[in-house]
């Protein structure tokens, strides 16, 4: 019978024959001599590369943890059984061979690690030299040793590239899916004097999820005239084809944007709230001597506490004393009227210990009297509504243009309601409301959204004969566009998503709309209006909880009004 073949020493799994009298190692590529003995590959794998040599000459198989084993003592003949060493299973030369091997490009590991780090790029706006960064480096060699960063070069050529049209071509399609599209636009300077415009999509998905995306942001080069303007937008819109699906353009007031969009490309045209509202407060506070006195006063005192060192670290000394948070001062923005807001307030929050600390400083000519200190505090008070307003307009996932006229009705409400205990600040607002605001009420479009919005109904309109109309043009758009069939059919599989129990009122910018909400709702009022049942009693259904989300998914064919309207 022939002799079993000697297994081949596992020392040849990390060397290689470069010659019949030279070796390359694997591992560390080094050349080693070779004559028919493995004793010095032996020895460099021991000395070199201990771990791979424990592995590779393993001799006694380990043994599970808590397991026995038979020993026989040779002096006394017993034999008998004790537990086995707890000892480490050791890796297969397979294991510690493969783990070495970097991913290979265009190995389906390394594209999915790529990509990763692509979108981590984007998501967290990280510059693209993160991938040279030796700290990132080190982490990502700790996670994972095989993986090899991309360079910030194939970033740019490759990686950028594939992502963006990959992207491109899923908004494209979302958009395809859309019936109906809302555009916003603005021009803005950078600081390097460049004019720049970006324009914005805002849409309904099928599954009822409300969307939006920058479509682009483009270098105005040309004169900001309404027909260049116009241009630009058209061009981004057929790019992306939702020209002919947008219902309206959101703008600043500026005439040129508007002409563009109304005279121009002839769309509707809606005004941004945000935007008139920074208009009314700016011109408010500047109309109110006394107000903007006493914010030059405090803008005055905040610019010193940022241009001495010593004046802050003091002020962040006596704060510290007084067991207060260590906060900085704010400044406000001219283009802002809400930093005005939180300049005060913060102000008005640390007034003791900012006073204290422009004494100690020898800075007492600084200081604001009482009278002074009793404006800022009224100040802060008739503009926290206002300031709540802003911050629920600029929400991006919720639906905005319904409560246009709620918040101006609350505003309203908001600053006759202090009128009589506070300065002229509250006359000045009143005349700027109606200035900026006359003429919503009758404005279709924002009308329409109120009342279509099971939230608001007819509740906030001030003029109810401005509501009749508003409802009275919806039933001549929706009887074609919907149907006459089935009418008693259609209304009973409206469903009304009213909460349970009122949500606890914490704000003051809605109380009084909460309050006629609820009054309307023990009264049992119905609102029975125009010859469609469906309007009917949609009307006459309970308002939804304002807090709840209007896009959600409402069961009846209430539901193809609001896209019928368009």
């Amino acid at each position: 019978m022939a002799p079993k073949r000697a297994r081949p020493s596992p020392v040849w799994d990390f060397m290689e024959k470069v010659s019949p009298t030279l070796v390359k190692c694997i591992v560390c590529n080094s050349h080693l001599s070779y004559n028919k003995c493995t004793s010095t590959m032996m020895k460099h794998l021991k000395t070199k590369h201990p771990i791979e040599f424990n592995g590779s000459y393993q001799t006694t198989p380990p043994q599970p943890t808590g397991t026995t084993i038979s020993v026989t003592d040779n002096g006394h003949g017993q034999q008998g059984e004790v537990a086995a060493p707890e000892v480490g299973i050791q890796p297969t030369l397979k294991d510690v061979f493969s783990k070495r091997e970097v991913y290979k490009d265009g190995g389906h590991k390394k594209q999915q690690l790529d990509s990763l780090v692509v979108k981590m790029i984007v998501k967290d706006m990280q510059p693209l030299s993160v991938v040279e960064d030796e700290g990132f480096r080190e982490l990502v060699t700790g996670l994972d040793p095989r993986y090899t960063l991309p360079s910030r070069r194939d970033l740019v050529r490759t990686h950028l590239p594939r992502l963006f049209q990959l992207e491109k071509q899923r908004l494209h399609e979302e958009l395809a899916s859309a019936n109906y599209i809302a555009l916003t636009t603005d021009i803005w300077t950078s600081r390097q004097t460049r004019g720049y415009i970006t324009v914005t999509a805002h849409y309904i998905l099928p599954r009822w999820s409300l969307q939006s995306c920058v479509l682009e942001t483009a270098r105005l080069k040309k004169e900001h005239t309404a027909e260049n303007i116009a241009d630009e937008i058209r061009r981004v819109c057929n790019e992306w084809d939702v020209l002919h699906k947008a219902c309206c353009i959101v703008t600043d007031n500026g005439a040129n944007i508007v002409a563009a969009v109304t005279k121009c490309l002839q769309i509707k045209q809606v005004p941004c709230f945000a935007h008139t509202l920074n208009l009314v407060v700016q011109s408010a506070i500047k109309n109110s001597e006394e107000v903007r006195k006493v914010r030059e006063k405090v803008k005055a005192i905040v610019t010193f506490f940022h241009h001495s060192v010593k004046a802050s670290d003091k002020l962040a000394e006596k704060q510290e004393e007084k067991g207060l948070q260590k906060k900085k001062l704010i400044t406000d923005v001219d283009t802002r009227w809400n930093s005005i807001y939180y300049m005060l307030e913060r102000f008005d929050e640390q007034y003791e210990v900012i006073t204290t600390t422009l004494c100690l400083l020898g800075k007492h000519q600084m200081c604001l009297s009482s009278d002074e200190l009793e404006t800022v505090k009224n100040t802060v008070q008739v503009l926290e509504p206002f300031e709540e307003a802003t911050r629920e307009m600029s929400a991006e996932k919720i639906t905005t243009l319904s409560k246009i006229i709620p918040l101006i009705r609350a505003l309203q409400d908001c600053t006759v309601t202090r009128k009589a205990s506070i300065f002229s600040l509250c006359d000045e607002l009143q005349k700027q409301f109606t200035k900026k605001f006359t003429g919503m009420e009758a404005n279709f479009h924002i009308a329409a959204g109120t009342l279509l919005d099971p939230r608001f109904k007819k509740v906030p309109f001030a003029d109810s004969g401005n509501s009749k109309m508003i409802e009275e043009r919806l039933i001549k758009i929706m009887k074609p566009a919907v149907g006459n069939e089935g009418d008693q059919q259609a209304s009973s599989s409206i469903v009304t998503h009213q909460e349970s129990q009122t949500p606890e009122r914490k704000k003051t910018l809605w109380k009084m709309f909460d309050e006629k909400v609820e009054r309307t709702v023990k009264a049992g009022q119905s609102y029975s209006a125009g010859p469609h049942i469906d309007m009917r009693r949609y009307l006459e259904e309970p308002l939804t909880a304002r807090e709840a989300d209007p896009t959600a998914p409402r069961s009846g064919r209430i539901v193809s009004y609001a896209t019928a309207m368009w």
